[in-house]
């Protein structure tokens, strides 16, 4: 078998909150099948339980830059790299999202 079933790839994208459409099933359930083939691959990865432990990629320990002093940056200069401004604000994208406010 090289695909998921219909059921599994409709539990997947329930549990992910996606809408999948009918005709989309048969190609994620060979996309998902493929990933989680790829992820099985971990198991098969020989591990020493009794060798180094990585922490983290490299060895630097408390890396410190030096504080330096300069001078502000002019609103001008500020205003002059924003995509957009609205009466002297910055616009930017919503990141909050109030469901309740749209009823």
């Amino acid at each position: 078998m090289n695909a998921l079933s219909k059921e599994e790839v409709l539990h997947v994208a329930d549990l992910a909150k996606l809408e999948v459409k009918e005709e989309e099933i048969e190609k994620y359930s060979v996309q998902l099948f493929d990933i989680l083939s790829e992820i099985e691959k971990i198991d098969q990865v020989e591990v020493d339980p009794y060798g180094e432990i990585l922490i983290a990629p490299t060895t630097n320990q408390n890396v410190w830059s030096k504080d330096e002093i300069k001078p502000m940056l002019s609103k001008e200069e500020i205003m002059h790299n924003v995509p957009r401004i609205v009466e002297n604000y910055v616009v930017v994208p919503e990141v909050l999202h109030d469901e309740l406010s749209e009823a």
